[in-house]
This record gives C-alpha cells, structure tokens and sequence, in this order.
C-alpha cells in the first residue's frame, strides 16, 4: 500500500498561500467531484468537501483572536494536494463558500466546509454585454455612450463605469431636425438600437452633447457610423464654448473623396478644412456601411487615426491649435463651427461613442471584428473571451473550426465559455493544478494514446457493462442564428429503437458547420456499443499509485484481462469525470468513463490510423 499525505492550503491574503494541513481533520473524509457522469452531459462546477478543526476559534469568521482575521471570508482561495514521496498531485483549487462553525457532542469545534471551482463564480457573475461592447468597454473608456437606448428616449447614459455626464440632445441653430434613439441599428452584432440623425437641412437641426467631469489631455475619441451624406461633421471634442468661437477637433466626412477629415478650430482660428486622412487610411465613409473610426489627439498636436480596426500609415501635425487642455465636452451629429466654415449637420446614424484620455491609440481590430461579426476559430474565441474576462486560459489540442459572432449579451460568463466548446464539439473546465480555464478541442481526444492499463484485479467493486438507451442519438436538428436548419437521422436506428432526439441551436459560423455537427451527433448516438460507465480504483492500496493520480478529464484508460463473458476482454475509456474520496491512509477513486473507440478517426501518414478501408472514420 502506497503511503501518502495531504496538502491543504488558503489563500487568506492574495496570492499567499497558508498551509493548513495540521487542521483538517482527515479521518471525516475529504471529498472531491470533477467533470461530468457521461460523455453527453455538461461538466458542472467542481467541488470539495472536508473538515477543519477549530478548537481556537482560528477558522471562525469575524473573529478578532483568529490568526487570519480578517481574512476568513467566504470566496477565499483553497486548494488541496495528496502528497507521495516527494511529488505533489495538486487535486483540487477553488473557493470556499462559506465557514459554518459548528460542535461536536458539544465539545469539539468544527468546521466542515464545502468548496466549489472557479466555474460557480463564473456561472453566478453578472451577465456580459454583446461581445462588441465586451471588447470596446476592455479598453477601459473615461467615457462610453453605446446610444442603444429605447424610443423616446431624450438622452444616453455612460455605462463606462466612471461616472460621466449623460448625452443629451439639444438644438442647433434655429429649430427642426431630430434625434431620434430606437430608430436605426447600429454594427448589428450588438444587440442594441441606434440613433438616428435627421437634419432639417445642413445648418439646422439637433445633435447631442455631454461634459466631461475635466480636461481631456491627449485623448482618444472613436464611433461607429453610417451615412450616406458627404461633408458632413460626425462628431466632435470641444470646450463648452457655445455659439461661435471655442476650440475644437472635428470629425468630418470629406466633401470630395467621402474619407475621414479631421478639422481644428481655437476660437476664429480654422484649420484643416481640407485636410483629409483619406490617403493615409483611404475608406470610403458614405456607402451606407457601418464603419468603427477613432482619432487620437495628442497635446502636442499630432492627430493619428484608425478606421475600421486598422491604424492609418502615418499622422498629421497641427500643431498648437489643437487644445486638449480645454476640451471637456463631446458633441455627436451637429455644432456650429466658426463662420466661415457653417454647421455640417451629420445625416446617418451613431452608436458606441467612445472616449479615453491617453496618449497611446488602442488596438481597435477585436473591436472590429466583433462589430463586423468577422468569424474566428473555436481557439481565438476563448483566447479572446479569457482576455475579457481577465482569466487565465488553457488550451488542449488544436483547431480550425469557425466560430460566428457572439452578437447578443445576457449570458454569464460560463455560458459564453460554454458555447464555444459547443461549437467546437470539445469541453471547457476548470484546472484542478492552477486558476486556469482549460479548453479542449474535439482533436484532444482523437486517437489519444491510453495513460493507464487497469486489470481486473487492480480496481475495486463490481464492474457493470451498461447498453440502455441512455446515450441513443438518432435524429438530430441544429439550428443557427441567420442560417437554415439541418437535420440528419439514422432510419436504421430509429427503425430498431424509435426516435431519440438531439441537437442544439449554437453560433456556427456556417450551415456547413451545423450539418457536420449533426451528423456527428448521430455517429456517436446511433447505435452506442455496451459500454462500461465507471471504474472503481482504490488508488493507494496500488503501486501505480501516482499514475492513477496523475489522470485528468479526458485521459485514457485500458481494462484488460476481462472474463470472457464481457462484450470485450479489452476496451479503452474516457474519463469523464471523477469522484475522489480520501480518509486515514486510504484514497480511493471512481472514474466516470465512456468509450475511446468512437474517436478513433483517419490521420493520414499515422500507423494504425491511415489504412484505406480500415481506418476510414472521418472525424468532425
């Protein structure tokens, strides 16, 4: 029998860990739960379950003569480790939900807390936004107006979280012209209305206005816009001068090439009414299109600009009449110029409204791309989503499959992760070793190599072969947001078994990519062989101890040596899940497993996966 100990430890002050081992109380048993029962269910969040003697009050929250005082909280950091030899098997890292004190026969003082992994907080964390404004709210705006407000409404809030004053609407010169909010749509993957510009004629109309609670400084201002209208002034950053004079940066539409112009003004001093940065970033802003531009202005004068998630080739220098001292206002859709250059009243529509003081232009191409709805790769999407979400990402395996926008918000966390690894056909968990989210690709599990060889003898209880209807798949309907149906059934299946159904509505960058998805749905669930489902291992009373400990989700593992009157005497398994439980010198696991066999698939140039009409299975 292997001798082993055990490691506990809390993250009392962060990113310190306080060993607390000589306090649990081991012979109550400690419990973890990982992954999931079968191969067709969602991986929930991990848990762990053990005691703690508190004979001096050190675990009790809020108590002034603890140790760790203040720092008994629930949501704390923990994470526990079985100890053999000299190497340490970290099993498990989360949080602790709460400190419940309680006594034994009245003498003893406990506490036996229940832990759960980092994807509770993500399940329980507040919705996310569309992932446009997810990607223009990570580059940490001073002010962010997204205009997607309901009809009727006269004015749009800041929803950067630093407090600034809402945007109103206000007229300019004379009377006429709207703004009209829940008219018009914006880039369109966001979820969310737009504002409509309708100017009474060039010189009149209304726009909005909103001040800054001080000076910009060097800065940076972007929108997304769509127009039809050339010479035209789309928004501006300005002092709260009204009527003529003031300074100001101007964003305009280029009467000749329909480019973007940036003009200046400080007090009757113009400049730049033809400057055009159409050769510097040459895109047309008058076809109707959507369009993301951003302008950074320097105090120095210098003025950069990016248009459409691209950086414009150079900059231009306008020297001391830029004012960013001064400029404590943003204005959108109209202003008055000074008189010899009129108000160009904006004609389109204005969404996402984005201010930042900084010297440094953002990378505006995520920006983009999920304003553009531009499709990416399963990887680049999580990549993307950890990034947003401040995690730290894992992933197992590779991929090239397409993934569409995700346009609308309202989902928390886990469940944004949790569609892509839907879309992927993969998985997406907690790490047990570290606060990583691991994401694993469908080709994680193809062909992999088994890590462990199990023989009867070497795992615990019954083992029972199970051929229920459990996991039947036969007829299949995906769906996906802008594309067709697709459905794929097995008439051989349904004519042995009946109709079982499946299938799932997922952001599939194509029908394509749906159809193959259903018809691998139905590979897997047509017809599933006898299987096995669990394996018991008493993983200490083994020699191959540390083996067994070093197995994750999604490893192989081979029985051998099954009596004769099993379906077979040899089948590899994956692990699905698993539940641990560890008392006195005794660790014992139980695999939840499904087959291997399925993802056997054709990998050309690879002994034993090439072999035409042998290994032929294409996998999704």
């Amino acid at each position: 029998m292997a001798t082993f100990s055990i490691k506990a430890e809390v993250e009392f002050t962060a990113g310190v860990w306080t060993n607390i081992s000589a306090y649990v109380r081991v012979a109550a048993g400690i419990s973890i739960r990982r992954g999931r029962g079968d191969e067709q269910s969602e991986i929930q969040p991990g848990t762990m379950t053990l005691t703690l003697v508190n004979s001096d009050g050190r675990f009790t929250p809020s108590l002034a003569t603890s140790p760790y005082y203040p720092n008994v909280r629930k949501g704390v950091g923990i994470r526990l480790s079985v100890v053999v030899g000299a190497t340490t098997y970290q099993r498990f890292q989360g949080h602790v939900n709460e400190w419940p004190v309680e006594w034994e026969d009245s003498v003893l003082c406990l506490v036996s807390i229940v832990c759960t992994d980092l994807f509770k907080r993500l399940g329980a964390d507040a919705p996310m936004r569309s992932l446009l404004e997810e990607e223009m709210l990570f580059l940490q705006p001073d002010a962010y107006y997204t205009l997607g407000e309901a009809s009727g409404s006269t004015s749009a809030g800041d929803t950067s979280g630093k407090g600034q004053s809402s945007m109103s609407i206000y007229q300019i010169a004379g009377a006429g012209g709207s703004v009209e909010f829940g008219d018009a749509e914006g880039p369109g993957t966001d979820d969310l209305p737009a504002v409509r510009f309708t100017p009474f004629s060039a010189t009149q109309g209304k726009g909005l206005r909103g001040n800054l609670d001080s000076a910009a400084g060097s800065c940076v201002i972007a929108c997304w816009v769509s127009t039809t209208v050339r010479d035209r002034d789309i928004m501006q950053i300005c002092n709260r001068v009204t009527g003529l004079g003031g300074a100001a940066t101007i964003l305009n539409i280029h009467p000749t090439d329909g480019r973007l112009r940036v003009n200046v003004f400080n007090g009757d001093d113009a400049m730049g009414s033809g400057t055009t940065f159409g050769g510097i970033r040459p895109v047309d802003l008058d076809n109707g299109a959507n369009h993301l531009i951003a302008v950074q202005i320097k105090s120095n004068g210098d003025v950069f600009i990016s248009v459409d998630g691209v950086d414009g080739a150079s900059g231009l220098a306008y020297g001391s009449i830029i004012r960013t001292d001064v400029y404590d206002r943003l204005v959108a859709g109209g202003f008055k110029e000074p008189a010899t250059t009129g108000s160009n009243m904006f004609d389109g529509v204005l969404s996402h409204i984005w201010f930042k003081r900084t010297a440094v232009m953002p990378d505006w191409s995520h920006v983009w791309s999920a304003g553009n709805g531009n499709t990416e790769t399963t990887t680049a999407r999580f990549t993307r989503l950890c990034a947003l979400l401040g995690l730290s990402g894992t992933i197992l395996g590779s991929s090239t499959t397409q993934i569409s926008s995700q346009a609308a918000g309202g989902k928390t966390p886990a469940a944004a992760l949790r569609d892509v690894a839907a879309v992927e056909a993969g998985l997406v968990y907690a790490s047990r070793a570290s606060a990583d989210v691991v994401f694993e690709t469908r080709a994680h599990r193809y062909n992999k190599a088994s890590s462990l060889t199990l023989t009867t003898t070497d795992i615990g209880g019954d083992l029972t072969w199970s051929d229920d209807d459990q996991p039947l798949v036969n007829d299949v309907t995906n769906q996906r947001e802008g594309g067709a149906d697709q459905r794929v059934k097995d008439q051989a299946s349904i004519d042995a078994y009946g109709v079982y159904t499946g299938g799932s509505s997922q952001a599939w960058a194509t029908d394509a990519d749906a159809l193959a998805a259903a018809q691998w749905e139905v590979y897997l669930g047509a017809d599933p062989p006898p299987r096995v489902t669990q394996v018991r291992c008493p993983a200490s009373t083994l020699a191959i101890h540390t083996s067994v400990l070093a197995l994750d989700l999604s490893d192989v593992i081979t029985l051998t040596g099954l009596p004769a009157t099993s379906p077979e005497t040899s089948v590899e398994l994956f692990v699905e899940g698993y539940q641990e439980d560890i008392t006195e010198g005794l660790h014992s696991i139980t695999f939840n497993t499904s087959p291997a066999e399925p993802y056997q698939v054709w990998q050309i140039g690879v002994p034993g996966h090439s072999e035409i009409g042998v290994t032929t299975r294409i996998g999704l």
